[in-house]
């Protein structure tokens, strides 16, 4: 086993710094990468190179800095178990300083050019006052607009020490803030802000990594469009967890290779009804991409004899492609539909009669003929 050294720091950090948040609403995680553009070439080939790292933690409550060993041994135990290592002194060899600054009140640091709740799950959140760390990286001297935050379930420190028994409210906000940190995502965001997919894909079938955290993991590399991570995510699809399943269907429909078209209509036509399900969201994002391959005759094929959930998906997806093949099958069904709904059919029913006018006025609104 590779051996970590952690440290922590005192030091109050200086000036505030403007960041930008990047990451992505896991529910299926979502990655800014037009930032990278402004990086060069080299400062990207370090990004993927990156394994050593240099780990800064600072705990603050209302009465100043506390001890923060716990903190930085949480973080570090956190980032080994992705293979990175962590260094002491910064004057070591590091790829990346990682600082994890938790506060029991977090301090408002102004508004921001971008990011937020808007951009991305668990950013920093400029209306969030309570107890939060903030996780945030640089290359050399140079800050990347990235920034990654923790919460704890309450705001108000003072209460929820109460109710815990604690008398020290600032102590147990930041052991609460450890204790999330212990099962928070940020060591898969930083290795798919580095671009690193080979390290997310190991992360799959390591000893300890949570169904949870494998979902979170199979966005991510969804959302990075990891070729590379197409076979493993092609075995996910016959995984037992349902959620996995689910979102590895999805992840290969995002990446948008024609690799992943055979298994999932493989698991289209043979698998359970949630496999089945879940392939459908998966070929149909990648339907419009690929216009000659099987996918939009496989979905015509089985449009009359789908449950009208299902028809919903189907024909959301085959009103995405410019295929005209589509028009007289959605048509018929167009006018199925209208001769079965009123005003007390069920949501699922006036749901498809919605889609169905959406695909159509794709083709140029022809069914506003009927």
């Amino acid at each position: 086993m590779k051996r970590i050294h952690v440290t922590s720091t005192g030091r109050v950090w200086g000036s505030a710094i403007m960041l930008v948040g990047s990451f992505f609403a896991w529910s299926a995680p979502d990655i800014s990468y037009a930032r990278k553009e402004l990086l060069t070439q080299e400062e990207k080939d370090r990004q993927i190179r990156t394994e050593l790292i240099h780990l800064e933690t600072l705990a603050l409550t209302s009465h100043g800095p506390i001890q923060a060993a716990g903190l930085t041994q949480a973080a570090a135990r956190r980032l080994e178990q992705l293979g990175y290592r962590t260094v002491v002194d910064p004057a070591q060899p590091h790829d990346v300083t990682v600082k994890v600054k938790c506060e029991e009140l977090k301090t408002w640091e102004g508004t921001e050019r971008s990011g937020g709740d808007a951009d991305m799950v668990d950013a920093a959140a400029r209306l969030w006052k309570g107890p939060a760390c903030q996780i945030l990286y640089r290359f050399g001297a140079r800050w990347a607009e990235w920034r990654h935050e923790v919460r704890t379930d309450f705001a108000t420190p003072q209460e929820a020490a109460r109710k815990a028994g604690q008398a020290d409210a600032g102590a147990y906000a930041i052991a609460q803030l450890i204790e999330r940190l212990q099962t928070d995502p940020f060591p898969f965001l930083l290795a798919a802000e580095w671009g690193q997919s080979a390290r997310l894909v190991a992360t799959l079938d390591a000893a300890g990594t949570t169904a949870p955290q494998k979902q979170i993991v199979v966005g991510l590399l969804g959302a990075m469009q990891a070729v590379d991570a197409i076979p493993r995510l092609t075995a996910a699809l016959t995984d037992p967890d349902p959620g996995l399943t689910q979102a590895a269907a999805t992840a290969l429909g995002t990446i948008g290779h024609e690799e992943s078209i055979p298994p999932l209509l493989h698991l289209f036509n043979s698998g359970t009804p949630e496999q089945h399900r879940a392939a459908a969201l998966g070929l149909g994002r990648l339907a419009p991409l690929h216009p000659n391959s099987d996918i939009v005759p496989t979905f015509l094929s089985a449009l009359p004899n789908e449950p009208v959930p299902m028809q919903t998906i189907l024909v959301r997806a085959l009103g995405k492609t410019t295929d005209r093949r589509v028009l007289e099958p959605l048509r018929a069904l167009h006018r199925s539909v209208l001769k079965q709904v009123r005003s007390d059919s069920t949501p699922e029913l006036k749901e498809l009669l919605t889609a169905l006018g959406i695909a159509l006025d794709g083709f140029d609104g022809v069914h506003t003929e009927e």
